[in-house]
């Protein structure tokens, strides 16, 4: 913990030289500047709606994700008929640019909250499915076999040998999920959002505000540090409990 405080430091050591090597706020502003503008922000009222904006759709759409990705990547792994013909889908969607997307959504539903909970759902999706699908394709079938011969409850099986080469799976998804659906959020809201954080970024920059876009910046990967923690322990916590049944 304290090498980590101390990179911290070096950090933000590192980067006021630079402000004062590069002389320029619109380029590089110092950390002072930066927080001075973090204190504006968050005593505005506009931002605790732009934050609750951002949350909500970064949460609904790691609920999509999840719930579709994990459903989709389990019958592809259950059904090898129905991966054959899902396959080229999923290909299509890691290749599809989410430029391509964005307009689709403009063009479909305007500025607002959809466009952004699509394209993250859309872009976080293949991996997921992938990540499912092959947790699925890792279960000992010679496991599955004795399993079987042994009389054991499809229950029982489900739990212990399909959820247990599951799990680590799952849990490298959730990561991958909350550790990129806020930057993804972000990003698509500053292209076509209504209301949110990265509507803020993209007013900042309207008006040549780089300490305002540090700043909110800054908040991004506090938020996105923040959940990614929190579902972690979460997940883990269920892990063991799972492990204990």
């Amino acid at each position: 913990m304290k090498r980590y405080l101390f990179g911290i430091v070096v950090g933000i050591a590192v980067w006021w030289i630079l402000s004062l090597i590069v002389n320029s706020e619109i380029i590089l502003p110092s950390p002072m500047a930066v927080l001075g503008s973090l204190n504006k922000i968050i005593t505005s009222r506009e931002f605790y709606g732009a934050l609750a904006s951002t949350i909500l759709k970064g949460l609904f759409s790691t609920l999509l994700v999840i719930t579709i990705g994990t459903s989709i990547g389990m019958l592809m792994g259950l059904k090898r008929s129905l991966s054959d013909v899902l396959k080229p889908f999923v290909t299509l969607l890691q290749s599809v640019p989410v430029v391509s997307w964005l307009a689709f959504a403009i063009f479909l539903w305007g500025i607002g909250w959809k466009g952004p909970v699509l394209l993250t759902t859309l872009s976080l999706l293949p991996v997921v499915i992938i990540n499912t699908y092959s947790g699925v394709l890792n279960v000992d079938t010679q496991l599955l076999e004795m399993a079987r011969v042994y009389g054991v409850e499809r229950k029982k099986i489900f739990k212990y040998i399909y959820l247990g080469s599951l799990l680590p799976f799952m849990l490298a998804s959730l990561r991958i999920t909350l550790g990129n659906v806020w930057k993804t959020i972000l990003v698509t809201e500053f292209l076509c959002g209504d209301q949110g954080i990265g509507v803020m970024i993209a007013w900042a920059r309207s008006y040549v505000d780089t300490p305002r876009i540090f700043a909110l910046t800054l908040i991004g990967v506090v938020l996105a540090v923040s959940f990614e923690r929190t579902g972690e322990g979460f997940f883990e916590r269920v892990l063991r409990r799972w492990k204990l049944s």
